[in-house]
């Protein structure tokens, strides 16, 4: 599982803001040739980094992985989750249980002061069209539940999907994550097993090359189609060769 970034809030609407419009959109008015990029990072990525099958978690369960996933590494998530069910059963049971027992069994990821009374909010529902209901789950986390779980066609954004599109110039420098999704979707076709290709190429490459800090673009498979090595690094580069 990949962290998630806070999602109190929920999806605000795409506001108008002064300055460079395609800060705030798309790069580019060739939304053709945008999407055909996005299409040509899918089938990279997947081909460098391997296809991953989906979740064979249902719905319920995806939704309390990801929630122990926020900011957490992956074998300290899957130690929290396999803690629970070892101790509670159900999650039914996890939600009926003392806060304080619940926080004690995922003590191992970060944040379980909050994240044991957020997984008690959560009730066992048939469908998880309800999910935007509860506290704390917003569209990041549903899109993440509906493509992993149901494998429907809804994309998540989360930070490292958000920064290595914004980087490679598919989204406008300034996009926020939660606007990121709706762009980022029109781009690919409605299917998805892209979808998810996409999704997974993008956060394997943030995590392991297209890092925040100091990305590591000398090691990049995509450096042709990228708009920040293309506009930063190989100019700054050329000049201190000079």
């Amino acid at each position: 599982m990949e962290s998630i970034e806070d999602e109190g809030q929920r999806a605000k609407p795409l506001q108008r803001h002064k300055g460079n419009a395609s800060d705030y959109g798309y790069p580019s008015p060739d939304i053709a040739a945008l999407s055909q990029k996005a299409l040509e990072v899918t089938r990279r990525l997947t081909e460098y980094y391997g296809e991953l099958p989906f979740s064979s978690k249902d719905p319920m369960s995806m939704l309390v992985d990801i929630i122990l996933s926020h900011r957490t590494r992956d074998e300290q998530t899957a130690a929290a989750y396999d803690n629970l069910l070892k101790h509670f059963g159900s999650w039914e049971a996890v939600r009926d249980a003392p806060t304080n027992e619940v926080e004690k069994t995922i003590e191992n990821v970060n944040w379980p002061e909050a994240k044991a009374p957020r997984l008690q909010t959560i009730t066992v529902e048939e469908s998880a069209a309800w999910l935007n209901r509860f506290e704390g789950v917003g569209p990041k986390t549903t899109a993440c539940v509906l493509l992993f779980s149901c494998q429907q066609p809804v994309l998540p954004v989360d930070v490292h999907v958000h920064r290595v599109s914004g980087r490679l110039g598919l989204i406008g420098k300034k996009v926020s994550a939660d606007n990121a999704h709706a762009l980022l979707q029109a781009l690919l076709p409605q299917d998805s097993r892209t979808i998810y290709n996409f999704h997974k190429g993008l956060l394997r490459h943030g995590q392991r090359i297209c890092v925040y800090d100091r990305p590591r673009c000398s090691k990049c498979i995509l450096t042709d189609l990228c708009d920040y090595y293309n506009t930063v690094v190989k100019p700054n580069s050329s000049h201190a060769k000079r």
